[in-house]
């Protein structure tokens, strides 16, 4: 490993790894939708060809879908989440 792995492992040790879908599921959550008390499950769809399944990190744009008691909400690629309804 030379300097600049070094020097790149240690920055991302100091700022914590997040990837590009967990930023987006926590702005999308964050941005003025409101979740009603209960159980949510958060469903997050890679593409097939993700390196996730590797072992590696996600470099797709996966599907984000939070459904709960109170209906679905979609959450898009610019981290902006719209509600649905449960059918």
């Amino acid at each position: 490993m030379n300097r600049r792995d070094r020097r790149a492992a240690a920055a991302r040790a100091r700022r914590g790894h997040r990837s590009g879908y967990t930023h987006r599921l926590l702005a999308g959550l964050g941005n003025g939708m409101p979740l009603k008390p209960g159980v949510h499950h958060v469903a997050i769809e890679h593409d097939h060809w993700c390196t996730i399944y590797q072992g590696g990190d996600c470099n797709c744009v996966p599907n984000i879908s939070v459904s709960g008691p109170d209906g679905v909400i979609i959450i898009d690629e610019r981290g902006r989440g719209r509600r649905v309804r449960k059918q």
